[in-house]
C-alpha cells in the first residue's frame, strides 16, 4: 500500500467519500470562484468497431459507479458540501465524419479542449467515439479531476466491466438527494461542522507555525534541494516575448523496454527518468532556473483499498539546482524523489494540506486573492504506472493504443505566466508501449504546438529513447 494514509499511523481517519473534500474541493472552488475546470482524458484507439450498444452500455455502466455524482450544497457554515447520486443518463457522442488514421492526434485533442463538463450538476464525465479510415474506432472518456482522479478512473473501469460482465444494478453507492433532504440532511451537516472545528484549530497552529519560519529564514515549504552545483545545463537565453497564446498539447509512445532499459542504465527508475526528462525539457524551453532550482512537483496517488473519495491525489516537490541531462544521470532525482516521498508519509504539517479547513470560514474574495497567490511549481510530472488490464481494454479487447492527460480550462494567458506549472506531463505503461502526454501550460515559453514537439523529441532523442508522436 502506498498511500500517505497507510503510511500514517493507523487511527488516521479518511474523510467520507460523500463529502466534498480535500482535492475535489480544491478544484470545485478553482471552478466556482475562477471559472477554471479540470478535465481528464482517458484515449484508446481500437482495432475493432465494438458498435454503439457497446459503447452506450459501457457509459451507462460507469454513470452507475463513482462518476454518477453531484453536489448538494450545504448551508451549514464550516461544513463540506455532500455527494450524491446523479441519477441521470450518461452522454455518448458519436463523431459523424470519419477521421484520418494521421488526424486521430487532432482529433483527441480537439475532444478534450471542447470538453464541457459540470460535474457539481452532476454532468461530471462524457463518453466519445469516432472510426478512422482504416475501421479502427478512437474512443475516448472524458471525466471532471473533481469527481475523480487517475487511481478513481481506473476503478471505474474495473467497475463498469464487471459490472457490464455481470448485469450488476450498482457498483457504488451514494445516497440519493432525497436521502440527505430536511432534518437528517441538516443534522449531518451540523455533525460535519463540529467535526471540522479540530481541523481549524489544528490548520491555524500549523499555519501560524510556517508563518514564524517563514519570518526566521525556514520555511516548512521548502522542497528539498539537489546537491548538484548551481547553474543550468542550458546557455543563457533571452527571455521570450509575451504573447496570449492558447495551451499546447503532445502525445508521444516509446518502446516500454528500452525506456525501462535506459532508467536502469542512467541508474534511476522509469519515475526518475520521467522526472528528468520533463526537467530538461522545461529547460530547453528557456524556462529560467529559480533560485534554488526547478521546482518539480511529482504526483503521490493517496488512494488505500476501499477509499473512495472522489480525488485523492497528492504530491510532494523536490528542487533540481545543477544540470539535468543523460550524462549527469538519475541517481540525485531518485534519492531526492524518494527522500521528499519519505517525509511525505510522516509529516502532517505540510501548509497545503490545512488550507482548506480556513478556507471555509473566508469570503470569496479573499480567498480568491489567497487560491491565486500560493506558487506553484515549474512543472508537474505524473508516472500512472502499468496500467491495470481493463484500463486497457475497457470493452474487452485491448487498445492498440492508450494515453491518459489533463488540462486545465478557462485561465487566461497572464494566470498562467503568473502561476505554475508552466508544463504537466503524464506518463502510462501497457503492453510493449510508454505512452507520455504534455500539456504546455505557460503562453510565452509552450504556446507554440509545433515547438513543444520539436523540443520533446529533441529531448528524448538525446536521453537516446526511441519515439512516436500520435
Amino acid at each position: 500500500m502506498t498511500s500517505r494514509e497507510a503510511a500514517k499511523t493507523t487511527d488516521t481517519v479518511i474523510d467520507p467519500a460523500d463529502r466534498v473534500a480535500g482535492a475535489d474541493e480544491s478544484y470545485d472552488l478553482a471552478e466556482r470562484l475562477f471559472g477554471w475546470t479540470a478535465p481528464i482524458q482517458f484515449a484508446w484507439v481500437l482495432a475493432d468497431d465494438p458498435g454503439h450498444d457497446a459503447v452506450l452500455d459501457w457509459a451507462t455502466a460507469l454513470a452507475r459507479g463513482g462518476f454518477g455524482r453531484r453536489i448538494v450544497r450545504t448551508r451549514v457554515p464550516v461544513a463540506r458540501h455532500r455527494w450524491v447520486r446523479a441519477e441521470r443518463p450518461p452522454t455518448v457522442y458519436a463523431e459523424p465524419t470519419v477521421v484520418k488514421d494521421d488526424a486521430v492526434g487532432a482529433w483527441l485533442d480537439r475532444r478534450l479542449r471542447n470538453a464541457d463538463l459540470d460535474p457539481g450538476a452532476g454532468r461530471g464525465f462524457t463518453v466519445e467515439y469516432a472510426h478512422t479510415r482504416s475501421g479502427r474506432v478512437v474512443l475516448t472518456l472524458l471525466v471532471s479531476h473533481m469527481i475523480a482522479d487517475g487511481h478513481a478512473v481506473h476503478d471505474a473501469l474495473r467497475d463498469a466491466r464487471r459490472s457490464a460482465e455481470n448485469r450488476l444494478e450498482s457498483v457504488r453507492g451514494l445516497p440519493t438527494a432525497s436521502e440527505v433532504s430536511g432534518w437528517s440532511g441538516v443534522r449531518g451537516d451540523l455533525l460535519d461542522a463540529a467535526a471540522q472545528v479540530p481541523a481549524i484549530v489544528r490548520a491555524t497552529a500549523v499555519i501560524g507555525r510556517a508563518g514564524v519560519r517563514a519570518l526566521l529564514g525556514r520555511s516548512a515549504a521548502v522542497a528539498p534541494v539537489s546537491d548538484a552545483p548551481s547553474g543550468s545545463d542550458t546557455a543563457a537565453r533571452p527571455a521570450p516575448p509575451q504573447r496570449d497564446a492558447d495551451t499546447t498539447l503532445a502525445v508521444v509512445d516509446i518502446p516500454r523496454e528500452q525506456w525501462e532499459s535506459r532508467a536502469t542504465a542512467l541508474g534511476g527508475t522509469p519515475n526518475s527518468l520521467f522526472t528528468a526528462l520533463l526537467t530538461s525539457v522545461l529547460r530547453e524551453t528557456g524556462h529560467v532556473v529559480p533560485p534554488g532550482g526547478t521546482r518539480v512537483c511529482i504526483a503521490v496517488d493517496t488512494r488505500s483499498d476501499g477509499d473512495d473519495r472522489a480525488n485523492a491525489s497528492g504530491g510532494v516537490w523536490i528542487r533540481l539546482a545543477g544540470p539535468v541531462g543523460p550524462a549527469t544521470g538519475l541517481a540525485t532525482v531518485r534519492r531526492l524523489s524518494k527522500e521528499a516521498f519519505a517525509r511525505y508519509a510522516v509529516t502532517d504539517d505540510a501548509v497545503v494540506d490545512h488550507l482548506q479547513a480556513i478556507a471555509r470560514l473566508m469570503p470569496d474574495v479573499v480567498l480568491g486573492r489567497l487560491m491565486k497567490a500560493v506558487p506553484g511549481p515549474d512543472v508537474t510530472v505524473s508516472n500512472l504506472g502499468a496500467a491495470p488490464t481493463e484500463s486497457v481494454a475497457p470493452l474487452g479487447t485491448p487498445a492498440e493504443r492508450f494515453a491518459i492527460r489533463a488540462v486545465m480550462q478557462g485561465r487566461s494567458a497572464a494566470d498562467r505566466r503568473a502561476q505554475g506549472p508552466a508544463l504537466a506531463a503524464w506518463s502510462v505503461q501497457y503492453a510493449d508501449t510508454v505512452t507520455v502526454t504534455v500539456f504546455g501550460i505557460h503562453p510565452d515559453l509552450v504556446g507554440d504546438t509545433a515547438s513543444l514537439r520539436a523540443t520533446l523529441s529533441s529531448e528524448l532523442t538525446r536521453w537516446g529513447l526511441d519515439h512516436r508522436f500520435w
